[in-house]
């Protein structure tokens, strides 16, 4: 941790007065035993070290050798100080390991300002041991891959296999593991790790003997929760394991060969994407039950947190796809394996859709919404026209759930979303208001209860055919559908599976259950129940009850729980943001020893520009007034930063000078870098105004350099650009890049270098705070 290694800086600065202890926590533990000292001990001391001292010399009165007394002081002292230090030492040690940020701020009182205390360590250990076991792992998921997968492809695509796969000597890595302890039930233990992969792994596939392609530098930056459930006072301690992704995984990978054609890159990319989020994203999960006595449903059920509400309201200054000028512009919005699609609005670039939907949430603090925008097109592949994710914790903040955001990926474009955290109550009063809000709205896709249900078991299904069927469940309420794990040849399937389903109206909705063979869709039974009779249930909710099915002598098990919802505050609790909290409270803790900067703030990874108040699209928007924040600096940043300038220049620059922004997500593992503008570009020729556009290189030590630039301002000394890049990096392997930021001025076929800005990132402290800041060109350094 970065307290400890000052500490033991701290220690190595006073050596010559406290030379027998070691380490930060025994430079501690020594300022602390100090200060307990009294004179009554000191003398106490002395008198005894007095005391040998006369025994000595009396021996040496007495006609004896000098050295015997000499040496026997020696050997007492020594002896004594040893035992002594060793009882120290672990004493120290101990004490040490259970310090908080709060003793540490109160035994040391010149902490830096840079000293954090994250939420999420490192756990270098574990990366060595995932090291030392990734021969035997990437062995057995080879085995895996030629076995269960290859068979499953081969049933959609006769012939395929795979001829080579080699996942290199490059293991994961994890880059920081958080456990919760708050806001967790008793009986459970939530462990986040942050998952890191850029190996050099190779696989290549054929079909019939001929082979078509190859995958090579895959990569994968996700977060990945498991969760220990429930606890047992007996072996073995804990009942099972739930792990899943709580949003969807970066993934990138290179495609070759006939693969790398672009309609067929395009179909396995997504494929590939489609298998993981079935999965492993939230709400799908791998579970695993390590004692019989564990009831599948504590394992498999789901427990929500809560419902956020989604008004995608309008966009505006979309770019031109189509060749009339125009653009067929529609929205996919996704949580986890969560996906709804906004309808399509032909031939316009400030589109309103004015669509609602809602999603289930986990964890609001740990899953983010990602939005994408395309352009339909009858003919060919939809165009893309930008992106965005949004922190969802962030996004239902109160005064912070209605904003404009810039689309990313995109030349230029804005989207206006809005946000509702809606909480779960089990008291059935609460249902009239959900139901008047809907009636005021007027809005038929919004819902007013969330159903909650636990597939179990099915017993004496039909055969089909006279063969045992393949059985898979369709449940339905209203327009809303989900359907369960198929089951292979089986009369009496056990799905142990739990779904989410919202309700617009408990009072009148049912809820449809189907089930069906996969091979011939023929229908094996259904049931019919009446939400509203959960209502008379005790708690709103029934376990494990047995229906007979219609239509059929099968019986199915099911649990179901209803819970209402309802407008609630959202606030975030402290464990989820201990890194931020406790680097704001050291910060006015040394608010008088250490100076401070200020930094205008921007949003996470999408800008926020414009807001409007809600339901009156006619209004003018309103901007929102960028906050300044606070942020400590170290003196040694302040000097390697020399070419940083505030946004007001008292001296106009040589070469000009650019607006830049710089944030990292940790969760996401990427540094955003945004491109705002440029000023006072310098003007030679009044015949030659420049056409500038920046071009970027991220430099990271022994890794492939990054890329990137922005688009071209034609005849401008002052060009306004606000353009936003990500880039994926580990959060351990931030300090080791710096970016190269040049600007380039465009003339038909040559372009010539016009300055350059280079921002060694070891020398940043705290960027997952965004932060804006002015920088001064200058004469190149590094080749782009």
């Amino acid at each position: 941790m970065n307290w400890l290694g000052y500490l033991k800086s701290k220690k190595m600065d006073s050596s010559s007065k406290d030379s027998g202890h070691q380490g930060g926590s025994a430079f501690i533990n020594e300022e602390t035993e100090k200060k307990k000292m009294n004179p009554k001990e000191i003398v106490i001391s002395f008198a005894k070290k007095a005391a040998l001292f006369i025994i000595g010399y009396v021996i040496c009165y007495l006609n004896l050798s000098l050295t015997l007394p000499i040496l026997t002081i020696c050997t007492l002292v020594f002896f004594e100080t040893q035992t002594s230090g060793i009882s120290k030492k672990i004493s120290s040690k101990s004490k040490a390991s259970s310090y908080t940020k709060k003793d540490l701020l109160k035994v040391v009182d010149e902490l830096p300002s840079w000293v954090t205390f994250p939420d999420r360590e490192r756990a270098e250990w574990l990366n060595e041991i995932i090291g030392q076991l990734w021969p035997s792992i990437s062995l057995y998921v080879i085995k895996l891959c030629r076995t269960k997968l290859q068979t499953k492809i081969q049933k959609k695509f006769d012939g395929f296999k795979f001829e080579e796969i080699d996942f290199g000597f490059t293991p994961p890595k994890i880059d920081g593991v958080k456990v919760y302890n708050k806001n967790v039930t008793k009986d459970s233990i939530i462990i986040d790790f942050d998952l890191y992969y850029d190996g050099d792994c190779t696989i290549n596939f054929s079909v019939s003997g001929t082979q078509i392609g190859r995958i090579k530098d895959f990569q994968v930056g996700a977060e990945l929760r498991l969760v220990l459930k429930p606890l047992m006072i007996k072996m073995p301690l804990i009942g099972g394991i739930q792990i899943f992704f709580l949003n969807t995984p970066d993934i990138n990978f290179e495609l070759e060969g006939i693969s790398g054609i672009p309609g067929l890159s395009y179909f396995i990319r997504q494929k590939i994407e489609e298998r993981i989020t079935k999965k492993l994203v939230f709400p799908n999960k791998v579970t695993k039950r390590f004692s019989k006595s564990v009831e599948a449903a504590e394992l498999k059920s789901l427990e929500p947190a809560g419902v956020l509400r989604v008004h995608v309201f309008e966009a505006k200054d979309l770019e031109r796809k189509d060749v009339t000028g125009k653009s067929d512009p529609y929205v996919v919005l996704t949580v986890g394996a969560q996906e709804r699609k906004t309808p399509v609005i032909k031939r316009d670039l400030n589109p309103k859709w004015d669509y609602w939907c809602e999603f289930v949430i986990l964890d609001p603090v740990g899953q983010h919404l990602h939005f994408k925008m395309f352009d339909q097109d009858d003919l060919n592949e939809d165009d893309f026209m930008g992106s965005g994710i949004i922190e969802i914790h962030q996004a239902i903040k109160e005064g912070e759930n209605d904003k404009w955001f810039n689309l990313d990926n995109a030349k230029h474009g804005k989207i206006h979303l809005r946000f509702t955290w809606l909480g779960l109550s089990a008291n059935q009063e609460d249902l009239q208001a959900a139901l008047k809000e809907i009636a005021l709205l007027k809005v038929a896709d919004i819902s007013s209860a969330l159903l909650t249900i636990y597939l179990d078991t099915a017993q004496d299904l039909q055969r089909v055919k006279s063969k045992k069927p393949e059985p898979y469940v369709t449940l339905t309420v209203n327009k809303y559908q989900q359907k369960s794990r198929v089951k292979k040849h089986t009369c009496d399937p056990m799905w142990e599976q739990g779904f989410s389903i919202c309700v617009p109206n408990p009072e009148t909705d049912s809820l449809n259950l189907a089930i069906i063979d996969k091979e011939s869709e023929t229908k094996l039974g259904q049931l019919t129940y009446h939400i509203k009779d959960l209502f008379r249930c005790p708690d709103m909710q029934i376990s494990k009850e047995e229906f007979n099915l219609t239509n059929s002598t099968g019986k199915i098990v099911i649990s179901l729980q209803l819970r209402i919802l309802m407008h609630n505050k959202y606030e975030c609790d402290e464990s989820d943001t201990d890194s931020e909290n406790d680097s704001n409270e050291i910060s006015r803790d040394n608010s008088v020893r250490s100076s401070s900067r200020k930094f205008r703030t921007i949003t996470t990874s999408t800008s926020v520009n414009d807001s409007t108040p809600p339901r009156t699209p006619s209004q003018p928007q309103t901007p929102v007034i960028e906050k300044e924040v606070t942020f400590e600096r170290q003196s040694s940043l302040r000097s390697s930063q020399s070419s940083v300038r505030s946004s007001s220049f008292k001296v106009k620059p040589e070469l000009g000078q650019m607006e830049i922004s710089l944030f990292y997500s940790a969760p996401r593992q990427k540094l955003v870098i945004t491109i705002h503008r440029i000023s006072n570009l310098p003007l030679k020729d009044p015949s030659h105004i420049p056409d500038p556009y920046v071009k970027l290189k991220l430099i990271g030590v022994g890794s492939q350099k990054l890329k990137n630039k922005t688009k071209v301002i034609m005849d401008n000394c002052d060009p306004v650009y606000e353009e936003t890049f990500e880039y994926l990096v580990s959060n351990s392997d931030l300090p080791n890049n710096k970016l190269v930021l040049t600007v380039k001025s465009k003339k038909m076929f040559n372009s010539f270098v016009m300055g350059q800005v280079i921002i060694n990132l070891n020398n940043f402290q705290g960027l997952n705070e965004p932060f804006k800041e002015w920088y001064e060109l200058s004469h190149a350094e590094e080749s782009d």
